[in-house]
């Protein structure tokens, strides 16, 4: 793995353990200024209701991923597309039994001025078949 690559790697996991940890702040960090997320049978998310998404999201369940495994990933001068699947158990806050998701998707990264690798776009869908609640 490149210098380039182990970058990219870093950031969905800490992606990763910000869902788990709740860490709004974090996950926000990890962001760019501009990116959207297109969750499967959603609408876009971008700017304000991106972030207003995101922060319910994490308010309303507490996530344990099972699984997470990174997919092909390449970069190309500023911009880096990391495909990825994963699946994890969402528990109500307000209580309630847990749902086991199982996902896929893709990154696309770029570069900011400072150096740093944000998330662009974040895009997903469920495994019909490994969705169980």
């Amino acid at each position: 793995m490149d210098f380039e690559t182990d970058a990219i790697f870093r950031i969905t996991e800490d992606e990763v353990r910000a869902v788990e940890t709740g860490d709004k702040g974090k996950y926000l960090s990890l962001l760019s200024r501009d990116s959207v997320f297109m969750p499967q049978n959603e609408t876009s998310k971008t700017g304000d209701e991106l972030r207003k998404w995101l922060c319910a999201f994490l308010d309303r369940v507490e996530i344990h991923y099972t699984r997470f495994a990174h997919g092909e990933t390449i970069v190309r001068d500023d911009v880096a597309i990391h495909a990825y699947t994963c699946a994890w158990s969402a528990t109500p806050k307000t209580g309630g039994s847990p749902r086991l998701i199982s996902f896929k998707g893709m990154h696309v990264l770029r570069r900011e001025p400072d150096g740093a690798w944000k998330i662009a776009m974040n895009i997903w869908n469920t495994d019909p078949e490994a969705v169980r609640g």
